[in-house]
């Protein structure tokens, strides 16, 4: 089978998208040819306004091959949330439309798989229509929390992009949930992220060391397992929180620190490569985020599968791996209250989590991208089919 997936370029550490890179190579893995048009937006005075991302589009290519995947990445203009409005996905569509006939000419591409519903998708929807062919879309999650809002019609053009797609896939139950009122015909399916298990190294657990990851951002209440963590930080003077991430409340976060005088407890270690991510992962005794609007979260798995105690948030995508009080805990987002009482119970009982921890490793060690890769290609076979 020839794939062509579609998603812009992020500002992260991957060659375009972690996640969906995973997907990629992991379906190159099993034999299929994978091209990816990762779309890189250019900003009018870019390198004024945005000297960071100005950088990282001055070191993308024009196109390379990265673990088995061909990736293009044709440059288009952007204007931000404001032309989107106007705009959706064209500007992509109108800078993707010359490589994908290009590809597909030189070998015929059998489908094509957009990533995120908005700008990505609408491109794609609009590149499967000009070369005549099927159209699957997933759905990752601030893609459908934005724009598919309880109580609130979606935009229709977003309605339009989730309505057309041959198959729509969600990585999590809560996701799709939302999405299927809109759906009246065609496949719609859950298909969970993976993990790569060749990535979590052996390192030896310190007890009492509590670890968070995330964007240093609202949502994902940072300053809220801070205050959890404070709230407990005498009775439990071995203990110690990492907190992997950079954001733009890094600043207010640090103030909150040195407020609660524990800045040689608490340590903000800054954005960290992949790697470095696992070996904290290794070493952490708990790993708590209880965040809003979480798609699915990568990250817990990746806690789950090093052996971590880990404390997702009720009703978000996690919820569909986490079973409270068996594998991990879930807590009311935001709540300060239930994520100290979790953490509490954590360190004032070090011993009595190792079948909580054997159960988190078993349910996340099965979440493979090769698993994520083979659910994902019976989508396919099932859209071919039909057409």
């Amino acid at each position: 089978m020839h794939i062509l997936m579609m998603i812009h370029r992020l500002a992260d550490a991957s060659p375009y998208s972690f996640f969906v890179h995973e997907q990629a190579r992991a379906l190159a893995a099993l034999g299929h040819t994978v091209d990816v048009i990762a779309t890189v937006p250019v900003p009018p005075m870019m390198r004024k306004m945005q000297p960071y991302w100005a950088e990282v589009v001055k070191k993308t290519p024009e196109a390379q091959d990265v673990d088995g995947v061909h990736v293009e990445y044709p440059r288009c203009l952007t204007l931000g949330d404001a032309g989107e409005k106007i705009l959706g996905g064209r500007n992509y569509y109108w800078a993707i439309l010359p490589v994908a006939r290009r590809i597909h000419r030189e070998h015929p591409v059998d489908l094509i798989h957009a990533h995120m519903i908005d700008r990505d998708g609408h491109a794609g929807m609009l590149t499967a229509r000009a070369l005549g062919l099927p159209f699957v879309l997933t759905a990752h999650g601030t893609d459908v929390l934005r724009y598919f809002q309880p109580g609130k019609m979606p935009g229709k053009r977003n309605l339009r992009i989730v309505r057309q797609a041959d198959a729509f896939m969600a990585v999590s139950t809560m996701l799709l949930r939302r999405i299927q009122p809109y759906r009246t015909e065609g496949i719609t399916e859950v298909v969970q992220n993976g993990l790569d298990l060749s990535l979590l190294p052996a390192l030896p657990r310190e007890r009492g060391r509590i670890l968070s990851v995330g964007t240093l951002c609202e949502r994902k209440y940072m300053d809220v397992t801070i205050q959890a963590f404070a709230d407990l930080a005498q009775e439990f003077p071995e203990a110690a929180l990492r907190i992997v991430g950079i954001g733009g409340l890094e600043g207010a976060l640090r103030a909150q620190i040195d407020r609660l005088g524990l800045a040689d407890r608490i340590q903000l270690l800054g954005g960290l490569p992949h790697d470095r991510v696992m070996e904290e992962m290794a070493r952490a005794d708990a790993f708590v985020l209880p965040s809003r609007g979480e798609g699915f979260g990568v990250v817990y798995i990746e806690a789950m599968a090093a052996g971590c105690v880990t404390i997702g948030s009720r009703d978000e995508g996690i919820a569909d791996v986490i079973r409270d009080g068996e594998n991990g805990f879930l807590v009311g987002a935001g709540s300060v209250e239930e994520t100290r009482n979790r953490l509490h119970d954590v360190l004032a009982h070090p011993d009595k989590w190792e079948k909580m921890r054997e159960l988190a490793r078993t349910s996340a060690q099965g979440m493979t991208w090769e698993r994520n890769a083979r659910q994902t290609v019976r989508v396919y076979e099932r859209v071919l089919s039909r057409k």
